[in-house]
């Protein structure tokens, strides 16, 4: 009797294929003895199992080698510099709200929180512009170990109305380690894999012990190549020393808005400063939440004035 087979099939040898040879082991059979097996029996007719029902063949293939180039820290780092310039990219205008709450400590025993609600708007021709909106401001003095509220009839001025800023707008401003890269040293620290990205965990320090730059860390999402947080402070030079004792730290969040876009939404610093006399405060804390992001809706006179 004439023996038939079956053409011969490429499969490469891969993950799936592997799966299939671990389940039959599993199974107590591997593809040989379960082959070797069944072709002793022998039908009813007389003829060999393995002439009616032989099984195909197949042909392994090697497994495909593919070599990939780890990026070094300074591709990282320009990858990161392109992703920020291009976080908001499509859109030519930003309005957002902001709500920020500083508290101010004085030595003695003093305490002003102050809330802050504004409205935003930038360009992305760097022009940028903001309305405060509101303020109020509440007076604390430790008494019997514990925080009252002061009801000295001390005259509180509110303020309110336009501020242009002329530092740039989200559009045009990227983080001081990036747009200054050549001055700071960076080293990577960690990463970490969540899901189906890697976060990348980057200290950064001036290269001068002489320069008012902070030092800090990063971390970075590589999926896009998107600042995700950082944290920094100002552990040698002191930028502003006749006023700024210390900072002892800042930290900026961003998120990723349902559309797509890149956005700082939360910002926190934590200040020291002179306190000459007690006319400054010694100690500073802010929170600032930023949200309500709209894009592309022009810019409003009847909210930010005549430009």
């Amino acid at each position: 009797m004439t023996r038939w087979q079956r053409p011969v099939s490429r499969v490469p040898h891969n993950a799936l294929f592997l799966a299939v040879l671990a389940g039959l082991c599993l199974l107590g059979a591997a593809p040989g003895v379960l082959l070797s097996a069944r072709a002793q029996d022998t039908a009813a007719d007389g003829s060999d199992f393995q002439d009616r029902y032989m099984l195909p063949q197949y042909e392994v293939v090697d497994t495909t080698h593919v070599e990939t180039k780890a990026l070094t820290l300074k591709e990282i780092i320009d990858r990161c510099i392109e992703g920020e310039q291009t976080k908001l990219s499509g859109h030519t205008d930003l309005t957002y709200t902001v709500n920020v709450r500083s508290i101010a400590l004085w030595s003695d025993k003093k305490k002003e929180v102050r809330d802050e609600v504004w409205i935003g708007y930038e360009e992305d021709s760097g022009y940028s512009r903001g309305v405060r909106l509101d303020e109020r401001l509440n007076k604390f003095k430790w008494k019997d170990d514990e925080w009252v509220v002061d009801d000295s009839k001390e005259d509180v001025e509110i303020r309110v109305g336009v501020e242009d800023d002329d530092s740039g707008s989200m559009f045009t401003r990227i983080p001081f380690f990036l747009e200054e890269s050549s001055e700071f040293k960076f080293q990577l620290v960690d990463r970490t894999l969540l899901e189906d990205r890697v976060i990348f965990e980057i200290a950064f320090q001036p290269k001068s012990d002489f320069k008012p730059l902070p030092s800090g860390t990063v971390f970075v999402d590589t999926r896009n190549f998107r600042i995700v947080h950082e944290i920094f402070s100002f552990d040698g030079q002191n930028p502003f020393p006749m006023v700024l004792k210390d900072i002892r730290r800042v930290s900026r969040q961003w998120k990723q808005l349902p559309t797509g876009e890149w956005v700082v939404h939360q910002i926190a610093a934590e200040i020291g400063l002179r306190g000459y006399f007690g006319l400054v405060p010694n100690n500073v804390t802010v929170a600032v939440l930023i949200g309500d992001f709209v894009f592309d809706a022009g810019y409003d006179e009847h909210k930010f004035g005549k430009r």
